[in-house]
């Protein structure tokens, strides 16, 4: 499903934030938004899964205004997986993962066959069926976050947006979480705090500095090391990855 982004702007107390942001992701696409600390990432995420109303402009999903959807049709078109979530550890993983069929259900509908099989089918996508009945308290960082992706897939929707998901998690899990984002075959628009994380997973980055686009378009014509430099205030080397041979972007302190 396209993602289209026109215009957008965003003020907060008067304060602009993201300003006549045009940004597109084709179906199937994974784009990356990355950028400077407070250039407005997270904010623009916002307005795509509907928490933070657009000041101006226009979010269109499949060529529907986003914000004109009532909120279970739009959680139908698109799941979120955000920065900070805090989930009870009292709850199981299949409760947690199952609180991602609400909107395809009545507010007094009860859980059926169907459901339970999207539940299933969510943890063993993201490897981790076994742990079901587990409590979440009991699961490690990289694995908590594997469930709470689980829950954005059961609900079956065409876009997933991700906010820097790989907060907080150890390198190993970092790249295993986004090696299986990649995999899914959806739209996918995150925020990723990593350039070269950014450069070997994404399809495009878009670059936001103060709020609007600075550059955009695929990861080596973009992330170059004079761009970084001017964007980020770092030296930068670009170049195929010495193992994967991906885009690889290692970055040093400024002379």
């Amino acid at each position: 499903m396209r993602l289209d982004l026109a215009g957008v702007s965003v003020r907060i107390d008067a304060r602009p934030i993201v300003a006549d942001v045009d940004l597109t992701v084709e179906p199937g696409e994974f784009a990356a938004l990355v950028g400077p600390n407070g250039s407005g990432k997270s904010t623009l995420l916002r307005t795509v899964y509907r928490t933070l109303r657009p000041s101006g402009g226009v979010v269109h999903l499949g060529g529907e205004d986003l914000w004109r959807m009532r909120p279970r049709t739009a959680a139908r078109h698109r799941a979120v997986l955000p920065q900070h979530n805090q989930v009870g550890g009292e709850f199981s993983v299949a409760e947690v993962v199952a609180v991602g069929r609400t909107g395809r259900k009545g507010a007094l509908d009860r859980e059926t066959r169907a459901d339970r099989a999207a539940v299933d089918a969510a943890l063993d996508r993201v490897g981790m069926l076994w742990a079901a009945g587990r409590l979440m308290s009991t699961l490690s960082g990289g694995e908590r976050q594997r469930v709470l992706l689980a829950r954005a897939l059961a609900q079956e929707a065409p876009l997933l947006v991700l906010d820097e998901p790989t907060n907080h998690l150890d390198i190993g899990s970092q790249l295993h979480l986004l090696d299986l984002v990649r995999s899914l075959g959806l739209t996918l628009l995150a925020a990723l705090h990593d350039l070269d994380q950014a450069a070997a997973h994404a399809d495009r980055v878009v670059v936001l500095r103060d709020g609007r686009v600075a550059g955009h378009g695929p990861p080596l014509d973009v992330l170059t090391p004079s761009f970084i430099e001017e964007v980020f205030g770092v030296r930068a080397h670009v170049g195929p990855h010495p193992i994967t041979g991906r885009p690889h972007i290692a970055v040093a302190a400024p002379a």
